[in-house]
Formats: structure tokens, sequence, C-alpha cells
């Protein structure tokens, strides 16, 4: 009986010593996941401080790209202002200098003007002329082609009635 429980005892020394051996393996598979986890959490810290500072490196760039843009938009419209100005300027001496020339120019202008216009009507004229020519032939031509279908039907018309004369003599006759 005493080696009964000597027995019992060392197979229960035995599963306690595996069930040891499997929570080392456990405890030191935690430990690596936590020497993992600090690790990472290592590298985030320092991720993350390398971001923050991009960031405001970014926010500096920015910045600076904003004023120059306020200060390019400034030059720009100071520009334009001085493009429009030029611009009214050149507009009212072109607008001065077209009305003298064609002050100057007017009676001359006009000549030519009447001297085209009566150019374009003689053109007009002449080109009406010869397309209503032109039609008037092509209606002639028309209607005498109309004439000959016509003598043509009537021909045929006429050869139609006289078969049919003699085809109702002809089948009266047989019966």
């Amino acid at each position: 009986m005493d080696l009964e429980k000597l027995d019992n005892a060392i197979n229960e020394l035995h599963n306690q010593s595996s069930n040891l051996v499997e929570f080392n393996k456990v405890y030191s598979e935690i430990g690596k996941l936590k020497k993992d986890i600090s690790d990472n959490l290592i590298s985030l810290e320092h991720n993350n401080s390398n971001l923050s500072s991009i960031i405001q490196e970014i926010k500096k760039h920015l910045d600076e790209s904003f004023k120059q843009l306020e200060k390019l938009e400034s030059v720009l419209n100071t520009r334009i202002k001085e493009i429009y100005e030029d611009n009214k300027k050149f507009q009212k001496e072109l607008d001065s200098s077209i009305f003298s020339r064609l002050e100057k120019h007017k009676s001359d202008i006009q000549l030519e003007i009447r001297d085209e216009g009566k150019q374009i009507q003689r053109v007009f004229e002449s080109t009406l002329t010869s397309s209503f020519n032109s039609m008037t032939s092509k209606i002639d031509k028309r209607f005498q082609e109309q004439k000959k279908l016509y003598k043509k039907q009537n021909v045929l018309i006429l050869l139609l009635i006289l078969l049919s004369i003699v085809s109702i003599g002809i089948h009266y006759f047989i019966k």
C-alpha cells in the first residue's frame, strides 16, 4: 500500500512536472509576446515622433507656400490692374483714332460703298437672270418630257381599249 501511494505520488509528480513544463513553455511564449509588444510599442512611439516632425515640417512648408501665394496674388492683382488701366487708355486712343480716320475718309467710304452696292446689284441681277433662264429651260425640257409621256400613255390606252374590244369580240364570237 505504501508502494502504491508512492507510485501514485510519483505519477502525480510526473503529471505536475509535465504541466509545469507546458506552463513554462506558455510562460516563455508570453514573455516573447510581451517583448515583441514592447518592441512594437517603442517602434510605434518612434514612428509617431517621426511622423509628428514630418507633419510639423509639412505645415511649415505649407505656411511658407501660402505666404508666397499671397504675395504672388498681390503682385498678380497689381499687374492685372495696371494692364486693365493700360487697356482702357489704349481703347480710348484707338477709339479716337478710328473716329478721326473715319470722319476723314467718310465721303470716300460712302462712294466706295455705293459703287460696291451697284456692282453687287449687277452681279445679283445677272445671277438671277441666268438662274431664271436655266430654270425656264429645265421646266421646258421637263414639260416636253411630260408631253411625250402623255402621248405614249394615250397610245397605250387606245391599244388597251382596242385589245379589250377585240378580246370581247372574239369571246362573243366564240360563244
